[in-house]
């Protein structure tokens, strides 16, 4: 006759690595963080909520990438504007939103909105010409790679990774997963 062996041991080892696993993937993020800016951090949810908002004032749809590449460039835009003439308030943003529909933004959608305001007055032709922005311009102008990858940015692994070199955010590939040409 058999002896029946427990399997209880097997079951707490199993769920122990994937416990572990997915710890690891979370790459010290709590499920509930999309990005952190500077010691600023931004829930799945506020990052949800953004991407809709904005999207109801945008002629373009944005994807939540989008949003969080507006959200970790903020601090170098506000580095720029603040103490401008082009300087956005929380007051001036509002009143952009609400006149697009949103009326009760978050706090993620105050940040996206305040750094595409800085985003689209930098592409404005007209502000080199304006000697009030000459300040904002010359910071503007010296802006380098290494101001970027400068920025305390930690993306939540779900939504890619923060690329310093183009500014913005890039899937992410797990290590385990390879190209086919790798597997020959």
């Amino acid at each position: 006759m058999m002896a029946r062996v427990k399997r209880q041991p097997v079951k707490i080892a199993l769920a122990l690595t994937a416990v572990l696993t997915l710890a690891g993937c979370s790459a010290g993020f709590g499920s509930d963080t999309a990005v952190s800016v500077e010691g600023k951090d931004y829930s799945v949810a506020e990052l949800q909520q953004a991407t809709a908002q904005l999207n109801t004032v945008s002629q373009q749809p944005s994807e939540p990438q989008q949003v969080l590449a507006d959200l970790a460039l903020l601090p170098l835009l506000d580095s720029i504007f603040t103490g401008s003439p082009r300087e956005a308030t929380d007051g001036s943003v509002r009143e952009l939103l609400s006149a697009g529909g949103v009326t009760d933004p978050g706090p993620a959608t105050l940040d996206a909105a305040r750094s595409r305001q800085y985003q689209a007055v930098l592409s404005d032709p007209a502000l080199a010409q304006d000697p009030a922005m000459a300040d904002a311009v010359a910071i503007a102008m010296n802006v380098t790679a290494e101001d970027v990858a400068a920025l305390d940015v930690d993306v939540n692994p779900r939504y890619g990774e923060w690329d310093t070199v183009n500014g913005g955010i890039a899937p992410s590939v797990p290590g385990w997963i390879r190209p086919a040409s790798e597997d020959s």
